[in-house]
């Protein structure tokens, strides 16, 4: 720390939050050369499976198995790792599943994560307010190391540290001690860390309530999305303790959607489109009902579309994903793979 310190001391016109794109913008050059393929949860649990020579692996299973291994040992491939996989990572709990999971996760993700939702949504709305959708996001604007995770660490010193550094100092000096640690230290402190695992059932009853009570204000599934749109925008606010005229956020939802229209093939407000097309789906159609893990798999697509080449996934999301209704593979050339037997094929293909 206090060799960082001193490197620091030297660059005080630097912010925080500059420093810190710099170092994501050195991520992204090092991931350009692979191939950024993310895995969900399913298939990072095979895979832990197939570590430990479980006897129950179907022969799909254990192809799946040694055509990940083998993409391991290669600098072309790269499985970055989201918040929502990285919360249902730690909810398993069997000691030789978790021991598996924990070993797995440095070898294949190597160090590239995904920034989180908030992070995303906040960075989507503040080109929304600026009216900057033309420009395209680059790799750095979603990459980020897996300390980041959870929040930039940034620190308000006490007077008398305050003697010797200042804050901007102090904590681009501490994101650089921490920013290079390895994923499985998330998890390994997460192990241990008080208080209940994620729960995939957690939410779904009250989804499916407000969905029956609301189903006749949807009237089409531009309404669908639109609704879901505003709902995104105004939790991102209410969690950032930020008061906003109820009309504000109708125009940022309005300005949203008209961009989309009027331009189907953008990748602007990526993390906002993903999110409200699967949302307002599943609004529009009253068949459709909320099952377990909807709402993380839904955030799982929103880390991925506009950064991989695929999506290792389940049926269920890969059907939504692929609904031309909303358009997704308009704007995003992410492949959607579901089946082991596919999920292997697919990176057999890519050696």
């Amino acid at each position: 720390m206090n060799d960082l310190i001193e490197l620091h001391r030297h660059r005080p016109e630097v912010t925080l939050a500059a420093h810190v794109r710099t170092r994501r913008k050195e991520r992204a050059d090092r991931a350009k050369a692979r191939d950024l393929i993310y895995l969900d949860t399913n298939a990072w649990k095979c895979m832990a499976d197939y570590r430990q020579k479980k006897p129950n692996l179907t022969p799909a299973m254990v192809a799946f198995g040694e055509a990940l291994e083998r993409a391991a040992q290669k600098d072309a491939f790269a499985f970055p790792i989201g918040l929502p996989t990285f919360f249902e990572l730690d909810s398993m709990t069997h000691p030789g599943t978790r021991t598996a999971v924990t070993d797995l996760v440095d070898e294949l993700s190597h160090g590239f994560c995904i920034a989180p939702f908030q992070d995303r949504v906040g960075h989507e709305l503040h080109q929304l307010r600026r009216n900057a959708l033309d420009t395209p996001d680059e790799l750095a604007d979603f990459l980020c190391s897996p300390i980041e995770l959870l929040g930039i660490p940034a620190f308000s010193l006490p007077e008398f540290v305050r003697d010797h550094v200042d804050d901007e100092t102090f904590n681009k000096a501490f994101f650089d001690s921490v920013s290079d640690l390895p994923f499985s230290v998330q998890l390994q402190v997460a192990s241990s860390a008080p208080g209940a695992k994620w729960d995939n059932s957690r939410g779904i009853a009250d989804l499916n309530a407000g969905k029956d009570a609301h189903q006749q204000e949807v009237v089409n599934l531009n309404t669908g999305i639109f609704l879901e749109l505003k709902g995104c925008i105004a939790t991102w606010f209410d969690q950032e303790g930020i008061e906003l005229d109820p009309k504000d956020i109708v125009n940022y939802a309005v300005n949203a959607q008209y961009h989309w229209h009027q331009k189907p093939a953008s990748r602007a407000l990526p993390t906002l489109r993903v999110l409200s097309a699967l949302y307002g789906l599943m609004r529009f159609d009253a068949k459709r009902r909320y099952r377990d893990g909807d709402p993380n798999d839904f955030m799982v697509a929103a880390s991925a579309l506009p950064v991989a080449h695929a999506l290792f996934t389940d049926r269920k999301l890969c059907n939504l994903l692929s609904d031309p209704r909303i358009g997704l593979g308009d704007f995003s050339n992410c492949a959607f793979v579901s089946g082991f037997d596919e999920m292997a094929k697919f990176l057999v293909d890519r050696e």
